[in-house]
């Protein structure tokens, strides 16, 4: 399992058990304490998929963008590798050709 799939019920449960520990030194009554808790754990639940949602967008966006850059380095390194050798190889044409006048 990836670590990221992880952050949004780690969230949730962080907030429920701070919400917990407040609503206990307050002295709220189990009544009272049950409804807030689900309502808590539900919205930081939801904030923490989206946040999850948000966070693999951009690192899905960053690997698309080393990708097509990794990409367009091996383009530009091919180029200029055909160019070096076509310059070699005119090169080698030039000395033949004195050799042979």
């Amino acid at each position: 399992m990836k670590k990221d799939k992880l952050f949004a019920p780690f969230l949730m449960l962080l907030a429920g058990a701070v919400v917990s520990l407040m609503m206990y030194f307050f002295h709220y009554s189990t009544k009272e304490m049950l409804p807030i808790l689900l309502a808590v754990l539900l919205v930081f639940y939801i904030a923490g998929s989206f946040i999850q949602m948000k966070v693999n967008s951009f690192v899905r966006q960053i690997k698309e963008e080393m990708a097509a850059k990794a990409a367009k380095e091996a383009e530009e390194a091919q180029e200029i590798s055909e160019s070096m050798e076509a310059g070699e190889k005119a090169a080698d044409d030039g000395i033949q050709m004195d050799g042979v006048t």
